[in-house]
């Protein structure tokens, strides 16, 4: 059974995999970000409204996802 690359995977399960890393960001901005008070030492950021950092975490999402969806040009051996 060979090894499948992200690049293979359908759309969908592509989308579902940048959904699920920024609800990550969102965990973290909830459990550790609002509840501990770091947020105070965060330029920009709003609490418990959408603000840069949201963005920004969600363009690297954006940006990693691509990343990886980008068929490579020669196979790699395992």
């Amino acid at each position: 059974m060979r090894r499948v690359g992200f690049a293979e995977l359908p759309w969908g399960v592509r989308v579902v995999f940048g959904l699920a890393a920024f609800n990550f960001w969102m965990s973290i901005e909830e459990f550790v970000i609002n509840r501990s008070g770091v947020w105070r030492y965060m330029p920009g950021y709003k609490r418990a409204d959408a603000c840069i950092w949201d963005l920004m975490v969600g363009i690297a999402v954006c940006a990693t996802v691509w990343w990886f969806s980008r068929s490579r040009s020669t196979p790699r051996s395992n």
